[in-house]
């Protein structure tokens, strides 16, 4: 039995953990800050305001955000109900592009939609470019855009335009 090939394996393994965990350590200040701002357990609570109803359906969520890519990225995952609505969830890719200079935030929701929102740090907000995107043959078009006032608490405002109206969701979330 020929040892040497797993041995140059496992050597070529730990060599790339090794430049990757430095380039972690190494990485823009907005990639740190994207990752520290999302990473951990949220507790959200807002309002959906839709065109055809009357008075705003209660949102809550819960967000949770771990690291991945080693610790370039967080992956979220949001479960919750709306009222009136039923049950919802999504995933969220979220980090920064040193390349393209932007915050990717792509995520897929059980409504059926897919977003790749590019956005800008602005202080303590995260900026998202309107995004235009169609479901089951209806155009949308998104703006989003999410605050942090503390360490703690991010404030998110989401406004959505199509044909039938402009949708409103915001809230506030706190990390546990």
């Amino acid at each position: 039995m020929n040892i040497y090939p797993p041995v140059i394996c496992l050597l070529v393994l730990v060599m790339m953990a090794h430049v990757q965990n430095n380039n972690a350590v190494d990485a823009p200040p907005e990639i740190r800050q994207t990752v520290h701002r999302l990473l951990g357990h949220w507790k959200f609570q807002g309002t959906d305001t839709e065109p055809k109803n009357k008075e705003p359906s209660k949102v809550a969520l819960t967000i949770d955000c771990r690291p991945t890519a080693l610790g370039a990225a967080v992956v979220c995952d949001f479960r919750g109900n709306v009222a009136g609505s039923g049950s919802v969830e999504a995933t969220a890719i979220v980090g920064y592009s040193p390349d393209e200079h932007v915050v990717r935030w792509m995520e897929i929701s059980s409504s059926g939609e897919y977003h790749d929102h590019r956005g800008d740090w602005k202080g303590n907000s995260l900026e998202f470019q309107p995004l235009s995107y169609t479901v089951f043959r209806k155009r949308y078009t998104e703006k989003f855009s999410l605050r942090f006032p503390s360490d703690g608490e991010l404030l998110l405002k989401s406004v959505t335009e199509s044909i039938d109206g402009v949708s409103t969701i915001v809230g506030t979330a706190t990390r546990n």
